[in-house]
């Protein structure tokens, strides 16, 4: 989407974030290579929005500590996978005709042990609302 610039992403992560974790916030199509070469799977959290919900699922391993997908973008060939590390949110009303495998992409994290949440929000609005439910703020 033109709004969803790393610069309009970051205003989406709560404050108190920032702080507790490494964020970056990287544009669509970024390698994740030249992000973290030397990824600690164990430790990190591989999210997309959007399109960038493409890059997510190129790059899905189930050794990521979390994989969440933001309203995004998906293919058929991602079906076959085993998502259990895996929380999506998604409206598939905000994208009409196009995005056919979105329902069931959300089905098959289910299916394989994932989480996923159909909300009525605009697509605009969902990272925020992802962000706030889905990663905690203990102090």
């Amino acid at each position: 989407m033109h709004y969803a610039t790393p610069t309009w992403m970051k205003k989406q992560v709560p404050d108190w974030m920032w702080s507790r974790y490494e964020i970056f916030i990287v544009p669509y199509g970024t390698p994740l290579a030249v992000v973290d070469p030397d990824v600690d799977y164990q430790t990190t959290a591989l999210v997309g929005f959007s399109a960038g919900g493409i890059d997510v699922l190129k790059n899905y391993d189930s050794r990521y500590a979390f994989v969440g997908l933001i309203d995004p973008s998906t293919r058929p060939s991602f079906l076959k996978g085993t998502y259990s590390n895996t929380t999506i949110v998604y409206n598939p009303l905000v994208w009409g005709n196009i995005n056919k495998s979105l329902v069931p992409m959300a089905e098959r994290i289910k299916a394989t042990g994932g989480n996923a949440e159909r909300v009525q929000l605009s697509h605009p609005d969902i990272p925020k609302y992802f962000f706030n439910k889905h990663f905690k703020n203990y102090d």
